[in-house]
């Protein structure tokens, strides 16, 4: 399927040709790829995508399941039908609720979080540690802790483009089997259909000297452009980007 989607092979099987991203695809397309990893190293990719990770443990261990949409006990709160967090996993050494968002900015809702924790105690009878992941929809990758029958749980907040960023890394500086390099470039790949993509910082750019010829023909271009330039702005919206939510939005893009 998702080899059909990179391919654009996907137009004999759906009467709709184009392709629209929803917060599913996106789910099963990552995550749902990333599962074939080995337990470690898709734990290392999800781990490092959270904006603070100095408590979750490092070593995962084999993941042993993996559910997608699994449908829980109701929480009887809430939802007195069932609950379905969007991936739960178990691996060796501790248990993951993964509660994904199509976007980094908002959407993730700490009701949603609450109903989740309740059926999976209802549900799962495990002494194993549970974390849980808020990928996606975040207005800050902060920890959030949250009470339930005398237990807390702490919630830890992770962003599409820092997990993309994660996979670039790896490619670029582990030593890797060449079947995991197969899985993250697929990956990779499946995040620019996603709209995605990979961001050189400003940080990380090659240092250029200008000479003196240079910086003169930049100067002239610069004052043969202005009135022009004077014109385009002016046809700009306005945006305050002093506001916190854009500054919390930008943050969420810094790479690793």
């Amino acid at each position: 399927m998702n080899q059909a989607l990179l391919n654009k092979k996907l137009k004999d099987s759906f009467k709709e040709v184009s392709f629209s991203p929803s917060e599913d695809t996106l789910t099963s397309s990552i995550i749902g790829v990333l599962q074939y990893l080995s337990g470690d190293l898709f734990w290392k990719a999800l781990r490092d995508s959270c904006g603070e990770k100095a408590n979750i443990e490092e070593e995962s261990g084999e993941l042993l399941k993996i559910f997608f949409w699994r449908r829980f006990l109701p929480d009887e709160e809430v939802n007195v039908n069932h609950v379905e967090p969007d991936v739960y996993c178990e691996f060796e050494n501790f248990n993951i609720i993964i509660e994904a968002k199509k976007g980094d900015a908002i959407g993730q809702d700490e009701t949603q979080w609450r109903k989740e924790i309740i059926s999976y105690t209802r549900e799962i009878v495990d002494d194993k540690k549970l974390y849980l992941v808020a990928l996606g929809g975040n207005n800050s990758l902060k920890v959030k802790t949250l009470d339930y029958n005398e237990s807390a749980y702490t919630i830890y907040g992770a962003s599409w483009q820092r997990l993309l960023d994660v996979c670039i890394n790896l490619l670029h500086t582990y030593d890797l089997m060449l079947s995991d390099r197969r899985i993250l470039s697929d990956v990779v790949d499946l995040f620019s259909k996603h709209h995605y993509y990979s961001i050189s910082w400003l940080k990380d750019l090659k240092f250029y000297n200008f000479s003196t010829n240079s910086i003169d023909t930049l100067v002239s271009w610069n004052v043969k452009q202005n009135n022009c330039e004077e014109k385009f702005l002016s046809k700009l919206p306005y945006t305050n980007y002093t506001q916190p939510n854009s500054i919390n939005t930008l943050s969420l893009w810094k790479i690793i």
